[in-house]
């Protein structure tokens, strides 16, 4: 199954998929990840300090534990 993969409050760059340069990168906050595919991706943390969450778009997926916390410290 595919994963529309969320991160909170900082926007990511894709920058490759299976091993693969990503040829189109834009800033995201969102990116479908097909299934049995890997995606890398850049984030910078600039603006933000403390708990965010990153999780799969797909409610019963987030609800079944498909999410993670991210600890940002300045």
């Amino acid at each position: 199954m595919d994963h529309p993969f969320h991160v909170h409050i900082n926007p990511f760059e894709v920058i490759s998929r299976n091993g693969q340069p990503e040829p189109n990168r834009a800033w995201k906050d969102t990116v479908l990840v097909p299934a049995g595919e890997r995606v890398r991706v850049r984030i910078p943390f600039r603006d933000f300090a403390g708990k965010t969450v990153y999780h799969c778009h797909i409610l019963d997926h987030e609800d079944l534990g498909m999410m993670g916390n991210l600890i940002i410290n300045s």
